[in-house]
C-alpha cells in the first residue's frame, strides 16, 4: 500500500555536512576512486531508466560520487542480459544496477545465470505501482467497458516481460474480473508504448511514469491504478479497488551491487543513498513527479524483503498459470 511520504526539508549545509561524514569514514579505504558503470537491464524510457537517470542526476548535482559514472542501456531479455552483465562483475565495487518487478519474475520463468539472491543488496528507494492504459480514442472510457468487452471478444493487454509484474496485475484482473485477457508480452518501455499506438493491442500495462508522457500529451486514457489509494500524479483516476476489483501490486525499485563486493563498498552506497533520498530533487522531482512512495530498507532488510516478494510472486504466477 502507498504511503504519502513527508518531504523532508535539505539545506546546502545539511548536504555538505552528510557528504562529509560519508567521504571521512576511515574503513571505505580510497573507495571510490574509479568510474562507476551503472547498468540498466531495460531500454530507454521505462520505469528502470526513469529512476536511475534520476538517481545520478542528484549523484552528481550535489557531487556525491567524486568520479565519472557511465549509464548503459543493456536491454533484453525482460532484463535477463543486463543483469547477467552485472552478476559476471562479482567482487568489482565499481558495477551496480537498479531492480523492478522482473528482477524477481526473470528468473523464475527463464534459465538465467543469476537471481536476485546472486547480487549485494543496497536498498529500497520506491514502490512503483502499475496502471491500466488504453488510447485516447478507445471506446474503453472505464475499466468497465473494458472488461465487458473481454467477455465478449478476444482482448488484448501489453505489458513488459512475458512473467514480470505486467503479467502479474493481467493475471489478477482476469482471476477477479472472471475474464480471459490475450497478454502480449514487450521488450521495453518503448516498443510497449509503440504496441498502444499502433493499435496492436487495446491497453496496456505500465508504471505512471512510463505512460505520463503520452497521457499528458492527450494520446492515451488511464483506467485503473494498481495500489490501494490512488496515485498522487493522478489523484482522478480510481484504483482497480474502487472499481470492485481486487487488484492490488506494486514493484521494488532499488539499487544492488554485484556479488563478492568488500562490506565498506555496501556501506558507502547505502550512506550515499540516504542523503540522496532527502533531496529535493528526489522526493518532488522523482517521487512526487512519477507517483511514487517512498518508503526505504536498506541492506539486510532489503535482502529480506526481496525473499518476501519473490514468494508472492512465485505463488501468484503458479496461480495465474504462467509458470508450472
Amino acid at each position: 500500500m502507498i504511503k504519502t511520504t513527508k518531504l523532508l526539508k535539505v539545506t546546502a549545509a545539511t548536504m555538505v555536512c552528510a557528504f562529509a561524514s560519508i567521504a571521512s569514514a576511515e574503513d571505505y579505504a580510497d573507495y571510490p576512486s574509479q568510474s562507476l558503470n551503472f547498468t540498466i537491464a531495460f531500454g530507454p524510457g521505462g520505469g528502470n531508466d526513469t529512476m536511475v537517470r534520476s538517481l545520478v542526476e542528484v549523484i552528481r548535482k550535489y557531487e556525491l560520487y567524486p568520479e565519472d559514472i557511465i549509464i548503459r542501456n543493456r536491454e533484453g531479455g525482460s532484463g535477463a542480459i543486463g543483469w547477467s552483465y552485472v552478476n559476471q562483475q562479482a567482487g568489482n565495487p565499481y558495477h551496480i544496477t537498479s531492480t523492478s518487478g522482473n528482477f524477481i519474475g526473470t528468473p523464475l520463468v527463464s534459465n538465467t545465470d543469476w537471481n536476485y539472491e546472486s547480487f549485494t543488496p543496497v536498498g529500497l528507494l520506491a514502490n512503483d505501482a502499475l496502471v491500466i492504459a488504453v488510447a485516447a480514442d478507445s471506446e474503453f472510457s472505464t475499466l468497465e467497458d473494458f472488461v465487458n468487452e473481454a467477455k465478449n471478444r478476444r482482448v488484448t493487454i501489453g505489458g513488459i516481460g512475458a512473467a514480470g509484474p505486467d503479467r502479474v496485475v493481467a493475471g489478477l484482473l482476469q482471476d477477479s474480473a472472471g475474464i480471459t485477457l490475450e497478454y502480449v508480452p514487450q521488450q521495453d518501455g518503448g516498443q510497449l508504448l509503440t504496441s498502444l499506438t499502433s493499435g496492436s493491442v487495446d491497453a496496456v500495462l505500465g508504471g505512471p511514469s512510463e505512460v505520463a508522457g503520452q497521457v499528458d500529451a492527450g494520446n492515451f486514457r488511464i483506467l485503473a491504478y494498481s495500489e490501494n489509494t490512488r496515485s498522487n500524479i493522478y489523484p482522478e483516476i480510481p484504483t482497480f479497488v474502487e472499481q470492485g476489483y481486487d487488484v492490488v501490486f506494486s514493484l521494488p525499485r532499488g539499487v544492488m551491487l554485484p556479488a563478492d563486493v568488500p562490506e565498506h563498498t555496501q556501506q558507502w552506497w547505502i550512506d550515499t543513498l540516504q542523503t540522496v533520498i532527502q533531496t529535493p530533487e528526489w522526493q518532488e522531482g522523482y517521487l512526487q513527479r512519477n507517483g511514487l512512495s517512498g518508503n526505504p530498507i536498506w541492506g539486510e532488510e532489503f535482502a529480506d524483503y526481496l525473499d518476501d516478494t519473490n514468494s508472492k510472486f512465485e505463488s501468484t504466477l503458479r496461480e495465474i498459470g504462467a509458470i508450472r
